[in-house]
């Protein structure tokens, strides 16, 4: 079956055969990779991959699954070929009005990289949240004006706060 990830706005192009209970020959991005996999508890895994052993923690919603592994933490969003398209016209159609930069998780902001008023190139670092004792950067992903800032460095944030607005240059002048 194929899957595109998306990590930190990144995708991933995923292909996961299985070959028996607990083989599969999962293809990231083109490069293949053995593994074996077994649950060891409800939410904790043990698999071997090309040949090294790695134990992870996970939980898993509709399309997003959560994973600590040698204590990090990755928000995954997974996404079969038809929930992708989706995403994809989706995401076309909300290129049109201002982006809304929210956060994922709960955490604390470090930084807000960039000012109201200022202009910022899709893809640009807008402001850092550590959330699980890391530090993540958010990018903007269209580029813009920022309007709109709500949070300063050093605050508490919970997961699903607005915390700044960019316009498209275009429906600013």
């Amino acid at each position: 079956m194929k899957y595109t990830a998306i990590l930190n706005e990144q995708e991933r192009e995923l292909e996961v055969v299985q070959l028996d209970d607990h083989q599969f020959r999962v293809t990231v991005d083109g490069t293949p990779h053995e593994v074996d996999a077994r649950n060891c508890g409800p939410d904790l895994l043990s698999i071997l991959v090309d040949n090294v052993s790695h134990d992870i923690s996970y939980s898993q919603s509709d399309v997003n699954v959560q994973l600590n592994f040698r204590n990090r933490h990755f928000d995954i969003e997974v996404l079969d070929e038809r929930r992708m398209r989706m995403r994809r016209v989706r995401s076309e159609l909300d290129m049109s009005g201002p982006e809304i930069i929210k956060t994922s998780m709960p955490g604390k902001v470090v930084k807000v990289l960039v000012e109201q008023g200022q202009e910022v190139e899709p893809g640009s670092g807008v402001i850092i949240i550590e959330a699980m004792k890391m530090e993540n950067e958010i990018q903007c992903r269209n580029g813009g004006i920022v309007t709109a800032i709500h949070v300063t460095a050093g605050q508490a944030v919970e997961s699903d706060i607005v915390l700044m607005e960019i316009e498209p240059v275009e429906k600013i002048n």
